[in-house]
Formats: structure tokens, sequence, C-alpha cells
């Protein structure tokens, strides 16, 4: 009846002609590596302000908030050890001063 298994080849020659060939492809294109991204900034600590009217400072996990006063007396307590803290030598190894503590001016209690 019909002859589908006999044929080797089942196009006939007009049909081949109406088949577009794709060209073929000699060489690859060099792939563009993308540019690298950027790694985000560490953050070491943050200080700003809070929707309360309080100064928050951030370190880590840990996270307080302080009103004027509490500023305040952080910054008493800054300049304090700082007046403890020794010079260190530069990198050439020269100290100015011999090691004597930071001058700090003097403050007179309000």
């Amino acid at each position: 009846m019909f002859d589908w298994f006999g044929k080797k080849d089942s196009y006939s020659d007009e049909a081949k002609d109406n088949v577009y060939n794709l060209p073929k492809l000699t060489a690859v294109p060099e792939v563009v590596a993308p540019p690298k991204k950027e790694e985000p900034a560490k953050i070491y600590y943050r200080l700003g302000m809070t929707d309360n009217n309080r100064v928050a400072f951030s370190m880590g996990y840990t996270e307080i908030t302080m009103s004027y006063a509490g500023c305040q007396q952080m910054i008493d307590q800054l300049t304090f050890f700082q007046s403890q803290l020794y010079d260190e030598p530069d990198n050439n190894g020269n100290d100015p001063d011999g090691g004597e503590p930071v001058p700090v001016p003097e403050q007179k209690a309000a």
C-alpha cells in the first residue's frame, strides 16, 4: 500500500530546495568577563539620631541611645580617658615628647 519503510530519504528534491541552510559557524566569539562587583564596605560603627531626640551609637550587634546629658557624659569620659593615653611614636620611631600623656585643655566644672 504505502512504501514508508522502504525509503531512505523521505524528502523529495523539490522539498530540499525549499529548506534554508544556516551558515556554518567558523569561530566562537570571545566572551568578555563581566566586571567584578565591588565588595560592600565594612561598617565598624554607626553614630546617628533617632526619631525620639536621642543619639544612637551602634558597634557590632550592640547599640546605645543617649539623651543630651548622656552625650555630654560620654564626651567627658572620652576626654578624660584620652588624657591618659600616651603618644605613639611615628613610623620612624620618633616620639617628640618622650611618651608623655597627650595634653588636654583644662575644663572647669559647671
